[in-house]
């Protein structure tokens, strides 16, 4: 049974479990999430081992409030039907009913006590069923801050991360682009390659065509030295 004790201490504890949101929670890091959203669970574990404290006490009392209506009418029906002194009374039901109602007074109170009691219940089971509704948005609310720091973290416009970010054809901050860097290396000439590995001789790229003075200068073989004095002779 419910007592009065009881119902104000439910009252009370009802109270104290709320949970305040702070405006701006992105500088306090992700502990301060941790936390709150495990004192709500357990607020919310709180507020269900109440309700079904106060689920089981409605059973009773609902069942005992059904059981002395039942008994009340059966008795009433009975005393109005087949009592001798209540036909006495006359031809006018309502005397027989009062009289009835006043030899039942006692069974008639017991069935007020107890719908009372399943009115108190009612009244007790909303105010902790309001608070498991309250608890449910304040969770909630919190996973909804949450994923707000999440995005502003993935799109860096995180507080403390205001680093510029350079697009194709942006400076990047020192001077150069990334379009001015591509022309330098499109300019720059073709050097010999050299192998990286140290075992491996460099090798050299000739040019594919050579001048005239070059090859005059260069040393060459009988074939060719006759080749040129046709040539001569011809013009």
């Amino acid at each position: 049974m419910l007592t009065e004790e009881r119902v104000e201490a439910i009252f009370k504890e009802m109270d104290q479990l709320v949970i305040e949101l702070q405006s701006d929670p992105s500088c306090l890091g992700p502990e301060y999430f941790q936390d709150l959203i495990a004192t709500c669970r357990n607020y919310l574990n709180r507020v269900g081992l109440v309700l079904n404290e106060l689920n089981r006490e409605r059973l009773a009392v609902s069942s005992e409030v059904r059981r002395l209506e039942a008994l009340y009418e059966l008795e009433h029906d009975e005393l109005l039907a087949n009592d001798q002194t209540v036909k006495e009374l006359g031809a006018s039901i309502e005397d027989r009913k009062a009289a009835v109602g006043w030899r039942l007074r006692h069974q008639r109170a017991a069935l007020n006590d107890a719908k009372a009691r399943q009115h108190g219940l009612n009244a007790v089971h909303k105010v902790v069923a309001f608070r498991n509704k309250e608890l449910h948005a304040t969770m909630a609310a919190i996973r909804d801050q949450k994923r707000l720091v999440l995005s502003e973290i993935r799109s860096g416009s995180f507080y403390g991360d205001e680093r510029p970010v350079s697009r194709p054809g942006e400076d990047d901050g020192g001077g150069v682009s990334a379009e001015d860097l591509a022309a330098i290396f499109a300019d720059a000439p073709t050097e010999n390659v050299v192998a990286s590995d140290a075992n491996v001789a460099p090798v050299s790229v000739e040019p594919a065509e050579q001048s005239l003075d070059d090859r005059a200068a260069a040393p060459a073989d009988a074939t060719e030295t006759h080749a040129l004095d046709d040539l001569f002779e011809s013009i």
